[in-house]
């Protein structure tokens, strides 16, 4: 078996600097690595949104092990919500920004809509779990598709 230090060295053995620079469009940049930082002159995206259907939640009203909440407002694509009561969720549509507060976003396929219109979920929240926010690409980096 090999130790560390060894591998290391094995690993570096093939590797290969990268001297040549190219510019090129972004639409062709998959696989290649960045030569300096990349900086958007916009927002991109202009808030953070869902990635998911689901449910906008805050993490840390599932302390406890609480599942079921009731639903407080329901956020569309291009509509912006109000600020997440706590010890509620709010229901959330791909691409619509997450509502002040939330944290995370837990899908659809993991709740249950109850018949009191409370939802129950079937699993904790992850923070920032399946939310699309503003990045910053630094180098070395190597470019790949997001979504």
């Amino acid at each position: 078996m090999l130790t560390v230090e060894q591998a290391k060295a094995k690993i570096l053995e093939g590797a290969e600097a990268v001297a040549e620079v190219e510019d090129m469009v972004t639409l062709y940049s998959a696989g290649k690595i960045l030569a300096q930082d990349i900086v958007s002159e916009i927002k991109v995206p202009p808030l953070d949104n869902s990635q998911m259907d689901g449910y906008a939640v805050r993490c840390a009203d599932f302390a406890g092990g609480r599942r079921n909440f009731p639903v407080s407002q329901r956020i569309f694509a291009g509509h912006v919500g109000t600020e997440l009561e706590p010890d509620t969720v709010a229901r959330i549509f791909t691409g619509a920004p997450i509502p002040p507060g939330a944290d995370a976003v837990i899908p659809q396929e993991e709740a249950s809509e109850m018949e009191d219109g409370s939802v129950e979920f079937h699993c904790d929240p992850k923070a920032g779990a399946w939310i699309l926010s503003l990045i910053h690409i630094s180098e070395p980096t190597r470019l790949r598709c997001i979504s």
